[in-house]
């Protein structure tokens, strides 16, 4: 049975001053609808690249190779209408920083409406209308009268929930998440990820949701993939991972985090370099192994 998206020896290369620089070096996964994954990692672990690629994002002078099939079809190579067909009715995304996902000299009425004219074929009533009830849907208070409203009248929480009403407005098959509660305080952040686990229960998309924050992981995931240095490393289900990290890396940014020691003095540094040799011992200059956690 094919699935929703088949990602084959994935890798993404940028030419640099110093050479080719290996931002995701060989990723393999796939997922269906309905799949909650988080992928985690450090910052320059290749996690947002990966999330970009799948979205024919990544601009010169990086190059893609290998395998991308979104529903049974080829992204790889696609040309920028082909993959524009792609964008929002296949694959939505929802960037970090909320202000790069919105015009600041159009009212967001008007951003999320031309998403229904334009993409929909809807007429203005229509689609007015529509960009309310979405607005209402992501917890905007009193939409009909915000409508008109401009993006530096919305807090930085309401203006990331309007980004998630503009990726979901096309019903996409899977919503791709980056980090998109980094720059958010921690009770903004708790109802942005309800908002996301809600509206996943309530279309049945899959969820590709990008964050270096394990407890954020935890809460919106069902199956955890850990990268490091552009590779995968490990694997499976998200709770099996929290009880039982197999891989070195894995169980440094598990024992790096806040939330698992009793106190600052507690928390271990992750080391510089971080890869395993074939017997699973910590090794330098070898390439990581693949660990899978059922």
């Amino acid at each position: 049975m094919t699935k929703l998206l088949q990602v084959s020896d994935l890798r993404v290369t940028f030419e640099s001053g110093f050479g080719k620089v290996d931002a995701v070096r060989g990723v393999s996964f796939s997922m269906d609808m309905g799949d909650a994954i988080a992928i985690v990692g450090a910052s320059g672990s290749g996690k947002t690249v990966l999330g970009r690629s799948m979205l024919g994002l990544v601009d010169a002078p990086g190059v893609v190779h290998g395998s991308i099939r979104f529903d049974g079809e080829e992204i790889v190579g696609r040309s920028e209408k082909e993959l524009r067909d792609i964008r929002g009715l296949g694959i939505g995304m929802v960037f970090q920083d909320a202000l790069d996902g919105l015009n600041p000299v159009y009212s967001i009425g008007s951003q999320l409406s031309e998403i229904f004219t334009v993409r929909r074929g809807l007429s203005a009533s229509q689609a007015k209308a529509e960009s309310i009830r979405l607005m209402e849907q992501v917890g905007i208070h009193r939409a009909s009268e915000r409508y008109d409203n401009y993006p530096h009248q919305f807090s930085g929480g309401m203006r990331q929930r309007i980004c998630i009403a503009m990726a979901i407005g096309m019903k996409p098959k899977i919503l791709i998440a980056d980090e998109p509660t980094t720059a958010l305080d921690v009770t903004v952040q708790a109802g942005i990820l309800r908002l996301i686990k809600s509206l996943q229960a309530e279309t049945g998309m899959g969820l590709i949701f990008v964050t270096h924050d394990l407890a954020v992981a935890r809460m919106i995931s069902t199956r955890i993939v850990v990268m490091y240095a552009g590779q995968i490393v490990e694997e499976g289900l998200t709770e099996a991972i929290f009880q039982n990290p197999t891989h070195p890396y894995t169980r440094a940014l598990l024992a790096a985090h806040p939330g698992r020691v009793r106190s600052w003095r507690d928390l271990e540094p992750i080391p510089d370099a971080f890869v395993t040799d074939s017997s699973g011992s910590e090794a330098e200059n070898s390439t990581p192994q693949v660990v899978v956690t059922n």
